[in-house]
This record gives structure tokens, sequence and C-alpha cells, in this order.
């Protein structure tokens, strides 16, 4: 089971940086297999710029401080400065190497972390504890508003209090010298010592650099966002923002010396990223979609990497809002709110027919929110909401939903029963599957509505579904891309406190089942899996979010590509300081 996703951090930071939204990428049963990596014996020229292309129709955000910011590209477009403190193994957990190391006590719930000499930011200065606890600082204050302050969060001792202004630190961090910081937990966790889990950052931030910033300024100061600081194999030169970064070597790089003279990362719309890749504009191409691999699968220069990933493409349903403290409340008026609304939608979805027309053969129909990728953590039992049209009706009819005399259903209540659904700006597969299953809906008597009557550019679309309003839409189709360790994902959706709870649903069964994955009792690796299956259970039945495809994590290389894998497991500082170009 691994994390195979190269252009992302080579040790995942937190859920925050993989915790991205796409739009819906059609599919087909057929599943084709990738190389992890291509092998390239040439000789390496010296001097060379590589030029990579992130495909997107929308530019990044450019926020380089992942607690502050939800928008998956700009992680992306960074990796090439980007440096993970801990490696990880195959299964996500931490282990020793890279520039730091982390040792936990179950006894004393603790977690020492180390950082090693050869840490030193893009500007000469050494990355240190403080650097490292200011990571945790920044997505604890309330002032800095990131959206990633949750509950796990709060396992450190203090946080709660340095959130809510009753501290002006977090006791549970010690800064034992410069180079050791020493966390102090309510309770050692089995998520904690996993990659991504949201419990120990696998970042820092140079502290020298903008301690200067307030933190409700941090998100728009030129220091995060025109002129960052790295400790990873490339420092920044130039920035255009939203569109592209020119990267140069950092001389203070304490891994192996960058191959390259320059890098430069460039977002490509995606009905430009195939002719990009064929012509040669590109020796990289990032995210790559199953409409490009398409057009791109018989060039003989070009060779496409990658595996099935644990990143899901899902439906999800508002049914409540947050109040004023952030804490979401379920809302019991709302139409979407009756189950048997929720599965009668995902019952009319032909998600298999949409994966025969539009695939080619790069990812999968979804039987739960949890990737076969996580192994046995995934439960192949879970049925899928397989195409039924007589299901859906019959669920919909059995709950008092009535058609009338336009042929579209009321409430129970007899009320006019519209729903509005929230979706962006796609490829034109996109807009086919959508007004596909906008019609099947119709078929059962639902009328749904696009969300202000159009699609969203993506950046609209994301500040629409992460608002805290009390209802103005009822559903969405978006992506996660989610980090090794398998239990975040149901901590970050489904958590009262956390701001990627777009939905807003929780209930004692589900935070039940949320705890039991991280007791004391899920140390026991069968009891945790078993959690898990109960879990995928639950949320299949209860359908607040319904998983609709498995995705393949794709990228596509020119052959003049020297040194570049798809399992970032087998690289010990970053993958970005082997890479080269050849003849």
């Amino acid at each position: 089971m691994k994390n195979k996703k190269f252009l992302q951090r080579l040790a995942v930071v937190t859920a925050v940086s993989l915790m991205t939204v796409s739009s819906v990428q059609p599919l087909t049963a057929k599943a084709v297999s990738f190389p992890d990596e291509y092998v390239n014996h040439k000789k390496a020229l010296k001097n060379a710029t590589l030029r990579v292309g992130y495909a997107s129709d929308e530019p990044f955000k450019g926020i380089f401080i992942d607690e502050l910011d939800s928008d998956g590209k700009t992680s992306v477009m960074a990796a090439p400065g980007s440096a993970s403190l801990f490696g990880y193994d195959n299964d996500g957990k931490y282990v020793a190497g890279g520039f730091g190391n982390v040792k936990f006590d179950r006894k004393n719930n603790t977690a020492l972390i180390s950082i090693t000499k050869k840490a030193r930011w893009s500007d000469g200065e050494p990355v240190t504890s403080r650097d490292a606890a200011y990571a945790y600082e920044i997505q604890a204050n309330k002032d800095s508003n990131s959206p990633y302050y949750n509950e796990m969060l709060e396992n450190i001792e203090g946080v709660k209090e340095y959130h809510e202004g009753k501290a002006d630190k977090i006791t549970g961090l010690e800064e034992k010298d410069s180079k050791h910081l020493l966390i102090h937990f309510k309770e050692l966790t089995p998520a904690a010592e996993y990659a991504g889990s949201g419990y120990v950052a696998n970042v820092a931030y140079p502290y020298h650099y903008l301690k200067d910033v307030p933190f409700d300024k941090l998100v728009s100061s030129d220091k995060v966002r025109k002129h960052p600081l790295f400790f990873g194999p490339y420092a920044i030169k130039k920035i255009v923002q939203g569109e592209s970064i020119e990267w140069v070597p950092n001389k203070y790089y304490g891994g192996p010396k960058p191959k390259l003279a320059k890098i430069i990362t460039e977002i490509v719309p995606l009905s430009q990223a195939a002719t990009a890749m064929k012509s040669g504009k590109y020796d990289v191409l990032l995210n790559t979609s199953s409409a490009t691999y398409n057009k791109i699968k018989d060039d003989k220069k070009l060779v496409t990497l990658g595996s099935l990933g644990t990143g899901i493409t899902y439906l999800g349903f508002k049914v409540g809002h947050a109040d004023k403290d952030g804490k979401s409340v379920m809302d019991k008026s709302l139409p979407i709110s009756n189950r048997a609304l929720r599965q009668a939608m995902a019952y009319a979805m032909n998600v298999e027919a949409v994966t025969k027309k539009f695939g080619h053969g790069v990812t999968k129909h979804a039987n739960t929110l949890i990737s076969p990728n996580y192994g046995t953590y995934h439960d192949k039992s879970v049925k899928a909401y397989n195409f039924n049209l007589k299901k859906a009706n019959e669920l919909l009819g059995k709950a008092g939903f009535k058609r009338g005399k336009d042929g579209y259903r009321t409430q129970p209540n007899g009320k006019k029963l519209v729903l509005t659904m929230l979706d962006q700006k796609g490829s034109e597969s996109n807009v086919a599957a959508r007004a596909n299953y906008i019609q099947l809906w119709k078929k059962v008597g639902l009328n749904v509505k696009l969300y202000s009557g159009k699609a969203l550019e993506y950046n609209n679309y994301l500040d629409v579904l992460s608002s805290n309003k009390k209802h103005n839409f009822d559903l969405w189709i978006s992506v996660w891309s989610l980090p090794p360790e398998p239990t975040s994902y149901p901590s970050y959706i489904s958590a009262p406190t956390s701001e990627l709870n777009y939905g807003h649903f929780t209930s004692k069964e589900n935070d039940k089942l949320v705890a039991q994955m991280n007791s004391q009792k899920a140390f026991n690796t069968k009891y945790r899996i078993q959690q898990m299956h109960k879990w995928q259970q639950y949320m299949q039945k209860e359908a607040y979010v319904v998983p609709l495809y498995y995705q393949y994590d794709l990228e596509t290389v020119g052959k003049n590509v020297k040194n570049i894998s798809a399992d970032a497991t087998d690289v010990k500082y970053n993958l970005w300081d082997q890479v080269a170009l050849t003849k």
C-alpha cells in the first residue's frame, strides 16, 4: 500500500495538503496498469531546464503555507522547493531518515521531534524546533483562520486554550533546544504514528522570517505569496501569480546537489495538455486526466506513470451548517436530510455506464469511501450504489415524496422540492456526465438545478463549498485526495469542528466509530480494521457522502527525463533533487 503521488510532497504533511477538491473525472470499467517509474540510462545533461506542466483550467492560489490553503495545486506547484521533516514507509508509518525524525513514547504520551543539521532554509538559516512549533501555531491560532483546525490538533495539550485566546502559547509544545521539540499529547493514538493523520505535522515554517507578520496577515503577506522560503532542493526565482513558478537550485539544500539548472512549473489548460506534451513543450505533465491520457497513450516519446491511488470522487450532501463556534449542526427540516432521498439520488446515477463511455481505463466504480489502495482497511464486502431507477422510485414513494402533475416530486409536507447542485467547470466529458445525472434525477421526479444556474470557476466553487452559510446548496460532486493514514479521512470529513466537513453532518454513531478507530484498543491492527469496516458500512447506509469513483494518480513524462518515480516512499529527501534531463 504505497502513496504513489510523486507530484505532491514526498512525505505527506498533514491531511490538509492532500485533501483537495477537483472536478469529477469520468471513468471506465476495464482497468489499465501503469509503471511506477521510467528508467532512463542516458547521461544527464548539465545546466538543463525542466519544464513541468500542471493540467488545470484554473490558476493556483499561491499561498505557500499548506495550513492556510485549501488549493492542492499550490502544493503541487511548490514541490521542487518543498521538503518534509520525516520519512515514512509503504504503509505511511514514520521512519528514521530525512531531515528529521520523530520518536513516540506511548507511556508518557509524547513525541520527540529531532531536526538534523542538514536542514537549512533557502536564505541559509537553519531549520529549528521553533520552526516546527510555529507550524502548529499557524494552524491553531484563531487569527490565521486556518480551515484545518480540528479535534486531532486539540489532542496536543494547550492547543484548545491557545485557539480560544486563553493562552499566548501552546503548553504542549516544549522546545528542548534549537533542534528538539517535545510534543505532549492528552492521549497518544495509533494514527499519530502515521503521515497525514493531522496529529504530528510533517512540516516547518521559517519563524525567523515570518515572526513579524501578524497571524491574520499571513495569508496575504508577500513573504508567503511572492517570496516564500523553502528547505527543499530548489528556491523560487520568479512567480507569475496563478500561472507559473521559476525555480533555481537552493545553494543551502542539505540533500544531494540538484541536477538541473532550472525548473519551470506552469499551469496548462486541460484542452491543451495533450498537444503540449506531444509537441515537447513540457517534459513532465502533472495531473494527467483520463481524456489527456487517451490522447497521448500511443505516443512513443512519452510514458505515463501511476497507480490506483487513495483519492476518491464523491457525491456530497449539505445537511446542516456551522454554528457561531464553527461546530457542525444538522438541520432536520431540510429535504436533503431525508436518508431515503439521498439513497434514491445515488441509485439513480448510472456511474458504471459513465465509466464505460468516458473512462479510458484509469479509474473504477467505488463501493466505499476508502480506496482499495488501503489494503485490508478497505471493506470489499460493501455493496456499491448500482444504477437502479426502480429502487430509487420505491425509496422516494415510501418516504412520501409524491409526484405532481408536472412530473416532479414534492416534499412529504406537500411543499415544492427543488434541489440545488454546486459544481465547477470542467471538460466536455465532465459537462456531459453532469447533464446525464441531472436528467436521470429528473426521471425519478427530482428537480435539480445548478447553483447560480451554471458551473463555477474553481476558486469561486471552493469558496461556496467551504462557506458556513446556513443553506445555499444541497449537493455537490468533488474529489478528496487522501494521505497514507486511512483513519484521517473519516476524522477530517465528519468531525463536528472540522472545516472540511462541508456537508456538516454529525451523529453520535459516527463520532463513536471515528473515536474507536483511534482508541487505545486500535493499537491492535485487527480491531482498527474492524472499526474502519463498520464506519464504511455506516456511511454507505446513511449516504451523507456517496462514493462514485476511485482514481488513478497519473503523471506523464517525456523519455528524455531521468530519475523520476511515481512512488514517493522510494525517495529519501525530495524527488526533485534526483530528476535530470538527457538528450
